[in-house]
């Protein structure tokens, strides 16, 4: 998909990605943060997991005209639903947004309008987030060079703060659909594996504010294995991790 720019230039096609299950309080504001920034090429994808409360408070009404809806009938995951989107987007760059997340102002201009413009080496671009906790501001993290060094210690970038190039993401099978934790984790490690270090670009920009709450992450229930064995020793079987505890 071309995106041409009034002055005449092709400008990389972008599309906003948000799967939700149970959040309609907070999808409003993560669909208006996105609304403003895309263009008429680019894309807005919502995947709706099965949710139970979209349809009677309708957060994204206002949006029903930009927005592609996809649903899925059952609860399938957030892989599953991520993988439902970037296959029926025709946008260049995937932004992955959580529902509870919200893009910060031109953050998808870090790609649209990159001086110089990014190398057709680079898959991946990871930016800054400002972590609010709790309903309270806390800091602000920057994924780095250095930080992608150790990505087989730590999880180097939360998806929120990423753009992958979409046919980068079809070339290593997208998301692990048996993961229901630390998804993200392990596609940055396949995405690494196939196109090396050299593929990760960082930026101290801000992309998202990265919405943490806790009494609700309480709430969720992961399995966090695959195929019955814990997500972390799967890494370190799989890809030869040493995750820090």
């Amino acid at each position: 998909m071309l995106n041409p720019d009034r002055k005449g230039e092709t400008l990389p096609t972008i599309c906003v990605l948000i799967p939700v299950h149970h959040q309609a309080d907070y999808l409003f504001r993560a669909l208006a943060s996105a609304g403003w920034q895309t263009g008429p090429y680019d894309e807005i994808i919502v995947v709706d997991d099965a949710s139970t409360d979209l349809a009677a408070s309708a957060p994204a009404y206002p949006f029903k005209d930009r927005v592609l809806w996809l649903r899925n009938p059952t609860r399938r995951g957030v892989s599953y639903s991520r993988n439902c989107g970037i296959r029926r987007s025709r946008a260049e760059w995937i932004k992955f947004l959580d529902a509870d997340d919200v893009l910060a102002p031109f953050a998808l201009d870090l790609v649209r309008r990159a001086h110089p413009p990014i190398g057709e080496a680079i898959q991946v671009v990871a930016g800054g987030c400002h972590r609010i906790v709790d309903h309270r501001y806390h800091d602000y993290l920057c994924d780095t060079d250095a930080s992608l060094l150790h990505i087989k210690e730590a999880i180097p970038m939360l998806p929120s703060a990423v753009f992958v190039r979409r046919m980068a993401l079809l070339e290593v099978g997208l998301f692990d659909e048996r993961l229901d934790h630390e998804e993200d984790w392990d596609l940055w490690f396949r995405l690494h594996e196939r196109y090396g270090l050299s593929a990760f670009a960082t930026t101290t920009a801000p992309v998202c504010y990265y919405w943490i709450d806790h009494e609700e992450r309480r709430q969720k229930q992961r399995e966090a294995k695959v195929d019955g064995v814990p997500v972390r020793d799967y890494f370190r079987q799989r890809y030869a991790a040493t995750p820090r505890e």
